[in-house]
């Protein structure tokens, strides 16, 4: 008989609830586009069925092996074992709706095929695809999908993992829920999770009434309302949003983009408190609707001062929605801003680097971080008048004490430093600076298109497959705040 070891046997139970939870979200994600598929008679439905079905059976062989070995352990698992878990699903998930691109052949490469994966659940919008209306309408609907139960993440991985394992949850809501500052509210867990699944389900079918009010066929509203409510940016159009010309259709987006970039608790709170206004009053929130607000005066100012429209509605127009989109990390375009006022194009970036309200399925920074910098450099400002003087802040009426201090200057630096390094790395590989830089930038802040040769007309093709890989790496690494993946490593 085999001798295993009791890391082998722990091993098998790491596997044994990866996989179930791959399983899991297979089956969900791949389970709409197939019955699509059966629907349009488009062929494609086989290549669903047999994805979902390997990865059943690959769950079943190692559960019975778990059975048959009767491998248990009532201290399973433990952090870092569920950290472990919840950091891979976010690699080896896209790794299996690569494959289901790549088989169906509309996708040639498994590297184009993992980045759009990646991309898609990550929300970032980022895509190596030439021409997207070639694809199959089911295959768009699983790729526009990625980005709805990606943007979903939070809810639903709760959901399903604390049925599993309820570390593993809390490994997951400790670092895709709002970071810092937040109530503690890990004993209402399902409650919570629940509620705010209720809320992003009734989100998205709001907007997709809206759309449909507005002329949108019900495929494309569904469509764009995946990506909307995610933040995600993908469009099953090439022209993207531009494609209806509609400002009411962007004026909806827009909101909806807005919705989706708020921290899903405060619609919790909104709820235990009976009061929409406690979404509104939220320090973070404020401020964030404040820079939205700013930058769009700014940007319609220059466009229309600079003659880049000939009204002063069409500066709005556009303004609004790619201002909204950029700082939402959604990556929509309603236009070709390639050409705009370099100031405008650069405060785009500027906005997607900040990102979103912390909680949200939006990427970046997050404004709660900058609203520290901002208060911790006034702190640092006064201690130069009255060194002997002991000062704190307070974030959301919570003191900011030196733990979370420190975690926050550590994810600044890590954050920072890793766009540069790829920036870096696309700049070395030969590819212009406004290119390179921009490309690091959509990635790390999920974003999606950029500036230079990965525009809103263009995309992310003309990289080699380890830059690929690397913008892939590097978009995980942003949608996971970077800090979970490093510290796996450290974990003992």
């Amino acid at each position: 008989m085999i001798n295993l070891t009791k890391l082998n046997l722990r091993f098998l139970l790491v596997l044994k609830l990866l996989l179930s939870i791959l399983f899991f979200i297979t089956s969900l994600t791949l389970s709409i586009p197939l019955i699509y598929s059966i629907f349009i008679k488009d062929g494609l439905f086989l290549y669903y069925i047999e994805t979902i079905g390997f990865i059943g059976i690959l769950y079943l062989s190692v559960f019975l092996l778990t059975k048959f070995l009767k491998v248990e352990d009532k201290n399973f698992p433990n952090n870092r074992e569920a950290l472990l878990v919840a950091v891979s699903v976010w690699f080896l998930l896209p790794l299996v709706i690569a494959n289901v691109y790549v088989s169906t052949g509309y996708i040639k490469s498994i590297i184009d095929g993992y980045f759009e994966a990646v991309s898609g659940f990550t929300t970032t919008g980022a895509s190596i695809l030439t021409d997207i209306e070639v694809l199959p309408k089911s295959l768009l609907l699983l790729r526009n999908l990625t980005n709805w139960i990606g943007g979903l993440g939070f809810a639903i991985f709760t959901i399903s993992f604390t049925s599993i394992s309820p570390l593993v949850g809390k490994s997951l809501i400790k670092f895709e829920a709002p970071k810092v500052i937040e109530e503690s509210i890990e004993i209402k867990i399902k409650k919570i999770t629940i509620i705010i699944f209720t809320v992003y389900l009734a989100l998205s079918i709001l907007e997709t009434i809206l759309l449909l009010f507005t002329g949108l066929d019900i495929y494309n509203a569904i469509n764009y309302t995946f990506a909307t409510v995610a933040t995600g940016g993908f469009a099953p159009k090439n022209e993207s949003v531009g494609a209806f010309n509609s400002f009411s259709v962007e004026l909806i987006i827009s909101v909806f983009m807005i919705l989706g970039a708020i921290n899903l608790q405060l619609y919790y709170i909104a709820y235990r408190e009976k009061s929409l206004l406690k979404i509104f009053k939220d320090e973070e929130v404020k401020i964030y609707l404040l820079i939205i607000g700013i930058s769009i005066v700014i940007s319609s100012f220059i466009l229309f001062k600079n003659g880049y429209y000939s009204s002063i509605y069409e500066s709005i127009r556009y303004s609004i929605f790619q201002i909204v989109s950029a700082s939402t990390t959604t990556g929509f375009s309603s236009t070709d801003y390639s050409n705009w006022h370099p100031f405008v194009l650069s405060l785009m970036m500027l906005l997607a680097l900040i990102g979103a309200v912390s909680g949200s399925t939006g990427g970046g920074i997050k404004i709660v971080r900058l609203i520290f910098l901002f208060k911790s450099v006034i702190i640092e400002l006064k201690k130069l008048a009255h060194p002997k003087a002991i000062y704190r802040f307070k974030i959301r009426d919570k003191v900011i004490d030196s733990e979370t201090a420190n975690i926050m200057w550590v994810f600044l630096s890590l954050y920072i430093l890793t766009f540069i390094f790829v920036g870096l790395v696309l700049v070395f590989d030969g590819y212009d600076i406004i290119t390179s830089f921009s490309s690091s930038v959509a990635c790390i802040t999920s974003l999606g298109p950029g500036l230079g040769d990965v525009g809103p007309t263009s995309n992310f093709s003309q990289f080699s497959q380890l830059e690929k890989l690397i913008l892939a790496f590097e978009m995980i690494l942003g949608r996971l705040e970077i800090i979970p993946v490093i510290g796996l490593t450290f974990l003992r």
